[in-house]
């Protein structure tokens, strides 16, 4: 992380980058996949965001050996994404090789949450440390 450049929000608006995430999702065992007809509306809806990584000379000299953190066939796209919509998300999730990184911590910064609902209850937690209202 260190040789990367600026994380910076993405809509995902792209068909490719929709993919590279949902496989992603998928791989984890998430139970999240269940979820499915709901991300994909997100997609349609244009408010599914995720994390990319903007590229730097060292990240692009060293192409050859990217690092196994970005989503499979992805250009620097994290495996990472939520669902939000009027400052408030419904579905926020991390690909496990990715936790702990601050990802989603930086997702609900740069979306700018002020609260949640319907949480689930091992991420109540996470909401906390993250200082956010749960309603």
């Amino acid at each position: 992380m260190d040789d990367w450049g600026e994380i910076k929000l993405e809509k995902i608006d792209f068909a490719s980058d929709f993919w590279s995430l949902y496989d992603e999702l998928a791989a984890d065992e998430s139970r999240f996949i269940c979820n499915r007809e709901h991300i994909v509306d997100a997609y349609k809806n244009n408010i599914l965001y995720s994390l990319r990584v903007d590229e730097t000379q060292k990240m692009y000299d060293n192409s050859a050996h990217t690092d196994a953190i970005f989503s499979k066939n992805s250009l620097y796209l994290l495996p990472c994404f939520c669902i939000a919509k009027n400052n408030n998300i419904s579905i926020i999730w991390t690909h496990t090789r990715a936790r702990k990184m601050g990802f989603a911590k930086k997702l609900v910064k740069l979306l700018n949450i002020k609260q949640v609902e319907n949480i689930l209850p091992e991420s109540r937690e996470f909401w906390e440390k993250c200082d956010i209202m749960i309603v």
